[in-house]
């Protein structure tokens, strides 16, 4: 009897420990997959957050160049008042009276102050004369035929153009271009 206990002990412990065998199996199985899912949501977490990193930087992008750019309509308006202040100006100067003196120094100072708001909001004047022609900042309005003066140069400026930080023409410069005597093409 004592042999069948021990017999039947053995086929118990065997039971027992095949159930252990079963149960640290399923137990590796399952830290398997949730070390898995854990990687898983790992890498979405970092790709949700390099996504909201250039969703960030975009919108910051697009608010700057809201505000590099949100006064181009309103510098459009006053350009025509800053021409017509210095053409004011050019023809008071060609006069010599104490009143006119008087005015031009008012005007002077006027548009002194316009140009400072100008250079406050970075927009700078297209107006140098004896440089190449630029078609991107320039438009042509007549032709000087010279041969004192390189071929293509601008030789004088009928009216300012004007660019917004230095990238943005809002307007071009309105010139008068070089061409070599006898060359009528």
């Amino acid at each position: 009897m004592i042999s069948e206990k021990e017999d039947d002990g053995k086929e118990k412990n065997i039971k027992e420990d095949d159930g252990k065998e079963k149960n640290i199996k399923e137990d590796d199985g399952k830290e398997k997959n949730i070390k898995e899912m854990q990687e898983k949501i790992k890498s979405i977490e970092l790709s949700n957050i390099e996504e909201i990193s250039k969703l960030y930087t975009r919108m910051n992008n697009d608010i700057e160049k809201v505000k590099k750019f949100s006064l181009e309509k309103i510098i459009i308006e006053f350009l025509p008042i800053i021409d017509s202040i210095e053409r004011a100006l050019d023809l008071l100067k060609k006069e010599e009276s104490k009143i006119y003196i008087e005015c031009i120094k008012n005007i002077e100072y006027v548009f002194s102050l316009l140009n400072e708001v100008l250079n406050e909001f970075n927009i700078s004047k297209v107006n140098k004369i004896n440089i190449p022609f630029n078609p991107e900042i320039h438009q042509a309005m007549s032709i000087s035929y010279t041969d004192k003066i390189p071929c293509n140069q601008v030789v004088e400026v009928m009216q300012s153009g004007y660019i917004l930080h230095q990238s943005r023409l809002l307007r071009p410069a309105m010139v008068v271009v070089s061409k070599e005597k006898g060359n009528f093409t």
